[in-house]
Parts: C-alpha cells; sequence; structure tokens
C-alpha cells in the first residue's frame, strides 16, 4: 500500500490544512508531469508517478477516504460489517428515508399523470419535497462541519497516542460515509425533482 500522506509530505493526522495540501500536490505534479520531464518523457515511471500523486490528491482531500487511509496504514481498517449508523445520525436516518420514499413516489405519480392540470396541481407537492430536501441537505451539511471540526480538535491528540484516537477515527470515518451518500442521494432527489 501507498502512503499517501508520505507521498504528498503530509503528517500522519486526520486532519490536513487543505491550502497546505493543494499547494504541496501543484508543486509535485509540476515536477512530476509527464510532459515536463526533459529525460525519458512519458516513461512508465513518470506516469506511475504522476498517477499515484493525483490518487493521493484524491484520497487526502475527501475526508472519508483520508481517514479510511489513515485507518489502514494503522492497521485498523473500518469494516463495512462492523457499520452503523453512527449515534448522531440516527435522528436523521429515518428522516432521509421518509424523504425519499416520499420523493420516488410522487415522481413516480407525476409520471403516471398525462392532464396537464393534474400535473399542475402536483407542482406544490414538489415545491414543498424540495424545500424538505434543502432542509436536510443543510443538516448533513452542519453535520460535515461539525465531523470537520472534530478532525481538528483530534490531531493533537492523534500526534501523542494514535491508538487511543483509533475507536473514534472509525466512528467519524462511518459518520462521514453515511454523509457523503445522503449527500448523494439528496442531489440526484433535487435534480429528479427539479426536472418537473
Amino acid at each position: 500500500m501507498i502512503d499517501y500522506f508520505a507521498l504528498l509530505d503530509q503528517p500522519h493526522a486526520p486532519w490536513l490544512d487543505p491550502d497546505k495540501l493543494k499547494d504541496t500536490y501543484h508543486k509535485k505534479t509540476l515536477q512530476a508531469h509527464p510532459d515536463a520531464q526533459t529525460s525519458h518523457p512519458g516513461t512508465d515511471a513518470t506516469d506511475a508517478t504522476f498517477t499515484n500523486l493525483n490518487d493521493a490528491y484524491q484520497v487526502l482531500q475527501d475526508p472519508k477516504r483520508r481517514l479510511h487511509h489513515l485507518l489502514s496504514l494503522e492497521g485498523a481498517a473500518p469494516s463495512s460489517t462492523e457499520q452503523t449508523v453512527p449515534k448522531q445520525l440516527q435522528d436523521l436516518f429515518p428522516k432521509i428515508g421518509a424523504l425519499t420514499q416520499r420523493t420516488n413516489l410522487l415522481l413516480q405519480e407525476f409520471r403516471a399523470t398525462s392532464n396537464a392540470l393534474s400535473r399542475s396541481l402536483l407542482k406544490s407537492q414538489i415545491l414543498e419535497v424540495q424545500n424538505e430536501a434543502k432542509e436536510v441537505r443543510e443538516q448533513i451539511q452542519n453535520l460535515s462541519d461539525e465531523s470537520l471540526d472534530r478532525l481538528r480538535q483530534i490531531n493533537p491528540a492523534w500526534t501523542k497516542n494514535p491508538a487511543k484516537q483509533i475507536e473514534e477515527l472509525s466512528n467519524l470515518y462511518f459518520v462521514f460515509a453515511y454523509l457523503t451518500r445522503w449527500s448523494g442521494q439528496l442531489e440526484e432527489m433535487t435534480f429528479q425533482l427539479s426536472l418537473h
């Protein structure tokens, strides 16, 4: 396994400064870009280095993927068999399920309706669901921001004793996994509703 933290000269830490990460990534990719190589441009080695730098950046900029990589390097990769809805998300879980179900039923009803009058009567329900989806997206964003703040707070303790932070980081990994999945679902719902 490639250590993406080392590849981009970043500390092994749950939270990374996004600007420093981006700057380091840009500097290293400029140096490693296959077109910038004066000796042996386009060789497999330079292409692999460039690809690895891109992969490293994609992993480290995403909190969920970064935590998974960090925990994997520590020998404590989160397992999907252990995955349960984290406590801080348990109130949101049924709300998203109900919203998804309501959206799907509304979209089915809209598609089944060929009458312009009936479709226009459904518009108010669509607006209502869109507003509810917007509120839930704001809740997800707030939970994501809180989780990022928690990562920032854990950094000093991680530096002193990583083993004591593994459980909380695993929990945060699952928080980010759910939030990412739900955010994607809500984006798709919003898009589908906007078509009608």
